[in-house]
């Protein structure tokens, strides 16, 4: 998935939110956003605080969410919530809904 690696290198790049993470989007579908997250430096120099989270705009929620040891095993993950997201807006669109 060479949008996930676009994405991480992007996000090297991104700006700090004022709670000190970062985040930048790998997919979005109508209200519905998949995008790489990593928080704020936790002083721990092994530990990746790299997620992968399915994100709804209308609600300002996220529906699902998974740490990720490593780009390798956050692909598989990206996919499903990615399709996941694809899903969801389908379905918003069928039934009418914003």
């Amino acid at each position: 998935m060479n949008r996930l690696y676009r994405a991480y290198v992007g996000l090297l790049n991104a700006p700090q939110n004022a709670n000190g993470w970062r985040a930048i989007s790998l997919e979005r579908f109508g209200a519905f956003e998949v995008r790489l997250i990593e928080f704020a430096d936790t002083g721990v120099a092994d530990e990746a605080d790299i997620w992968i989270e399915l994100f709804c705009h209308d609600t300002q929620s996220s529906l699902d969410s998974c740490r990720c040891q490593g780009l390798d095993t956050a692909e598989p993950l990206a996919e499903q919530l990615v399709s996941r997201a694809q899903s969801l807006s389908r379905s918003q669109s069928d039934s009418g809904l914003p």
